[in-house]
């Protein structure tokens, strides 16, 4: 009997936080383009306007614009049609991959690439390359500004202000630079193998970072203008936890940071670890290579203490905001890829499936990291003001115009006119943009 009650209360426990509904405001993006994925692509600008990029396979990657102000939501660009390749019978850009950076004039850039859009029949050497793109807030002008490569294209990018310096990580592995002020795209080689890391960073100095597998981290020095791997630094990961595909299990994408961000007044990077939804903080200047520090689990808390492998891989949706506290929103149940386009996400998922013993939506709760304290929470489950599921999220960002997270990502749908895509076939789903007040909890 008393073995029965401690169930109970460790089952009460771990259910408590997912009890507790967040509700968030929605607002739906401009055009009716029906996009059907975001990854990465939010940012804050030094403006408070967020800039979105929304990914749609086979088809256009869309760039928005939304005043927080005055809530007004404007579609700036159809990337297939701002470069001239809608009706041509190639491959497009139907991606935009990478968190926008602003240099120190408010302009904002960001890089596309295509991946698998456009049907097989279609030669994917037709694609006509990625580029790098210039939007300046003021005159509303958006400028496709040179070739980043004509077969890769961006999953990550960093911006050195001072220096006038774009860097973006490819799919081919190579860390590409371009001179703002030259007008010149360098390739300064291959830093990554498969499966490449979807986030690089600078630090306060310009230096630019990227993970590779196995837990391993890679620097590109500006100064010395030499790319280098850090020998005594790596990204905390749990050995025991499974490898996302069999089929290659050490080169594997759990083994690198999924996301982090530059944290200026201290001097640090903060982030999440792929494979558990690890928090850590990296000191770039600590020492002769920095140092690392593992903080705390930040996935759901149903997981906090069973089986470490039935953790879901880690989301984009990731913040860091004013009050000195950390969110992040990992989903509750197996891998989240939208519509699962790629079949490595398809055997996880059926894996993942198997691991929970039941087909289950991949739901969205919130968790908080007061970096003060150290105090770890998870806030409750994400719903729309109408009480619709919030389901994966592909990215977040603070607003300081409002004191609001943003998230972009997927919300349960069932008008046909919004319908974008479907998750295991079973729940349909539009992307839509939320937030969530921080001063009144709404």
């Amino acid at each position: 009997m008393k073995i029965f009650m401690a169930l109970i209360i460790l089952s009460t426990s771990l259910n408590v936080g997912a009890q507790n509904k967040i509700e968030l405001k929605t607002y739906r993006f401009a055009g009716l383009k029906k996009d059907d994925s975001m990854w990465s692509g939010i940012y804050t600008a030094k403006s408070g306007k967020i800039y979105i990029g929304l990914c749609t396979h086979a088809d256009a990657a869309n760039f928005y614009e939304f005043d927080p102000l005055t809530e007004k939501m404007e579609h700036i660009a159809d990337l297939t049609i701002f470069k001239g390749e809608r009706g041509s019978g190639i491959r497009t850009s139907g991606k935009i991959h990478v968190t926008f950076v602003e240099d120190k004039s408010g302009n904002i850039y960001f890089g596309d690439f295509c991946e698998d859009n456009g049907p097989e029949c279609i030669d994917p050497s037709s694609y006509r390359g990625a580029h790098w793109f210039k939007f300046d807030p003021k005159s509303r002008i958006l400028t496709n500004i040179g070739l980043i490569s004509q077969n890769s294209g961006l999953l990550g990018m960093a911006i050195d202000p001072e220096r006038g310096r774009l860097y973006g990580l490819a799919e081919d592995g190579h860390l590409y630079m371009y001179d703002l002020n030259k007008g010149i795209t360098t390739d300064k080689g291959r830093v990554d193998d498969w499966d490449i890391c979807r986030t690089i960073v600078a630090d306060g100095k310009g230096n630019i970072y990227g993970a590779f597998p196995v837990n391993r981290i890679w620097k590109y020095n500006p100064e010395t203008d030499r790319t280098y791997d850090l020998k005594n630094v790596l990204v905390p990961n749990d050995p025991n936890v499974s490898p996302r595909t069999m089929s290659n299990p050490q080169i594997d994408r759990k083994t690198l940071w999924r996301i982090l961000r530059w944290k200026p007044d201290e001097k640090v990077f903060y982030g999440i670890t792929n494979a558990d939804s690890r928090l850590f903080k990296f000191d770039p200047y600590e020492g002769n290579e920095g140092s690392m520090a593992p903080l705390a689990l930040m996935c759901a808390d149903r997981y906090l203490n069973g089986d470490k492998k039935k953790i879901p891989i880690a989301t984009l949706a990731f913040a860091i905001a004013d009050n000195n506290k950390i969110y992040f929103a990992p989903v509750t149940t197996v891998a989240f890829d939208y519509s699962a386009e790629s079949w490595d996400v398809r055997d996880e998922r059926q894996f993942t499936s198997r691991l929970n013993n039941k087909k289950q939506p991949p739901l969205s709760v919130l968790v908080e990291y007061d970096i003060n304290s150290g105090n770890r929470k998870e806030l409750g489950s994400l719903i729309t003001g109408d009480g619709r599921e919030v389901f994966g999220l592909g990215g977040a960002c603070y607003s300081h115009l409002d004191n609001k997270l943003y998230f972009a990502g997927a919300v349960r749908e069932d008008d046909p006119k919004y319908i974008a895509g479907q998750i295991d076939e079973t729940w349909n789903y539009c992307m839509m943009l939320m937030s969530y007040d921080l001063s009144s909890g709404k």
